[in-house]
């Protein structure tokens, strides 16, 4: 039963998903239609570009000091490489393709195959935490988001990951091995909310395209972007398509008008997918070694 109603929950958020965006862009379509770029636009969008890229390099750093921390410690151009191959793959229903193509990576590289599963398995929490820790600085409803955090910050501790570790391997009827952080990963998570800030800035070079902004404006427009970029990590959907849009079109209406948003985050999505096929066409072109 449960085979079943994974791909139908997942594809019934999708629906869902689209059609409240199509009713968005159908009730806004006039405000759309005259939305016009500033004069410098495509520096912005260059700009913007360019901190995707260097987010994207920047993630696979942080999935290597996952690694590390649980005594494995791949070649840096090597772990930037594969990561970087496999990211687009995130897009492809299911959304654990890009998670299985760096596992099957770091078996042919004789890396062992717990603590990458491990790995890759947390690396969005960390995202999370990251996203939560940056969620903070707006001031709605900060009651939930210090539980969640507080939630997220006890289940990255070493015992607490590998007690359900444990639990994961016995339901799957497997050997449990023993794989365990050498301490609490504070370095990475300082790296996860790192990582949301470049995500964050993208998001204003974006915004800066279409209209200017008040320096007052920049911390409810990052955070609500990293609550919208949450969402859109928990929620079942292909690389966030179409949860991430929803969402925040949801949390920042209240600073940018319908119209600005759906442009802005259609043009965040183009930008950051372009940064994603870059990575991995420039990731194919040289050595892993």
């Amino acid at each position: 039963m449960r085979r079943y109603l994974s791909p139908l929950l997942r594809w019934g958020v999708l629906g869902a998903t689209f059609l409240f965006l199509a009713k968005t862009l159908a009730g806004n379509w006039h405000e759309v239609r005259s939305l016009q770029l500033q004069s410098h636009a495509l520096l912005y969008c260059a700009i913007a570009l360019g901190i995707a890229l260097i987010a994207q390099i920047w993630s696979a750093f942080i999935w290597g000091w996952i690694l590390a921390s649980f005594k494995e410690t791949p070649p840096k151009r090597w772990m930037i490489v594969t990561f970087l191959k496999n990211s687009p793959a995130k897009y492809i229903p299911g959304s654990v393709w890009h998670m299985y193509g760096r596992v099957m990576a770091a078996r042919e590289k004789g890396i062992a195959v717990e603590p990458t599963t491990l790995s890759v398995m947390i690396e969005p929490v960390f995202t999370v935490a990251g996203a939560l820790g940056l969620a903070l600085f707006n001031n709605e409803h900060p009651q939930y988001k210090f539980l969640s955090l507080g939630l997220v910050l006890i289940a990255l501790h070493p015992q607490v990951l590998r007690l359900a570790w444990q639990i994961i391997r016995r339901f799957q009827g497997q050997k449990f091995q023993a794989v365990e952080m050498q301490h609490y990963p504070f370095h990475i998570l300082l790296g996860a909310t790192l990582f949301m800030t470049m995500r964050g800035l993208t998001f204003l070079c974006v915004v800066f395209a279409f209209t200017p902004v008040d320096w007052d404006a920049f911390r409810p427009l990052v955070s609500g972007f990293s609550f919208a970029w949450l969402l859109s990590l928990v929620i079942p959907s292909p690389g966030g398509l179409g949860v991430f849009e929803a969402s925040a079109l949801n949390v920042l209406s209240d600073y940018l008008t319908p119209g600005l948003l759906i442009g802005a985050v259609a043009l965040y999505r183009f930008i950051n997918i372009s940064a994603e096929a870059i990575g991995a066409g420039a990731a194919f072109l040289v050595s892993e070694e």
